[in-house]
């Protein structure tokens, strides 16, 4: 398991080099611009919710790691219910109607769309291994994109003077409550053998899924690059 940890962390730092990062660090652009594609990403959130409570989660399991996975799982619900709730708070619902499903569902956004169904199909019937590859990485992209996303919602805070509770703020000091952070997980990866054909199943999901996160996020920065928030701007 160690090759494998030790691979995600470095696409993990690959990930964070993304054109989409470097754009929402540039403070000469106003952050609402930055953050313009907030309300594209409601698919995936509730996508990645019902990921967690209806494939990745498996109540009736005994096993260690598919437990610890459990836990996880309710944590991660609380996250994006959360950006759900908090979208209009932050007043980026004024940017689309929710009427226009041609944005929502459009070609321009298919890429962060469909995400979650490939997801889905990784999950369906995985071990708790590969559940557990899976999970990692999803908090790993979480942890990139949501620190990055939470800095911007800092400079907008002190523009409106107006406190912003979410996107991003759940995530602060994510690693200090990682699951491969406790030493009940630590002692169960301790444990776990795994075959050369296994470890390369693991590193090609992990693989696979960082990759789906790199196009959703090269999507994310194309949307942001197109599209201009000039009304919430005068609002400011």
């Amino acid at each position: 398991m160690e090759q494998i940890l030790a691979f995600i962390q470095t696409k993990k730092q690959e990930f964070a080099k993304l054109p989409l990062f470097d754009f929402l660090a540039n403070q000469h652009i106003h952050p609402n611009q930055r953050l313009i594609f907030a309300p594209v990403l409601a698919p995936l959130a509730a996508g990645l919710s019902d990921l967690n409570k209806y494939v990745i989660r498996e109540s009736s399991s005994d096993n260690k790691v598919q437990e610890l996975i459990n836990k996880y799982t309710y944590k991660e619900n609380y996250y994006w219910h959360g950006y759900l709730e908090h979208l209009e708070t932050l007043g980026f619902n004024q940017l689309m109607s929710y009427g226009d499903f041609r944005l929502l569902w459009g070609e321009e956004t298919k890429k962060t769309r469909s995400l979650c169904s490939t997801l889905e199909r990784y999950g369906f019937q995985a071990s708790p291994v590969q559940k557990l590859i899976l999970v990692e990485v999803l908090e790993a992209t979480a942890t990139v994109f949501f620190e990055a996303a939470l800095a911007v919602v800092m400079e907008l805070q002190q523009i409106t003077k107006q406190e912003f509770v979410y996107l991003g703020a759940g995530y602060v000091g994510l690693e200090n409550h990682h699951i491969l952070n406790t030493p009940e997980m630590l002692q169960v990866l301790a444990e776990i053998k795994l075959t050369d054909s296994e470890r390369q199943a693991a590193l090609e999901l992990a693989q696979n899924v960082f990759e789906l996160f790199t196009e959703a996020m090269n999507e994310l920065l194309a949307h942001s690059q197109t599209n201009s928030c000039n009304t919430l701007l005068q609002l400011a």
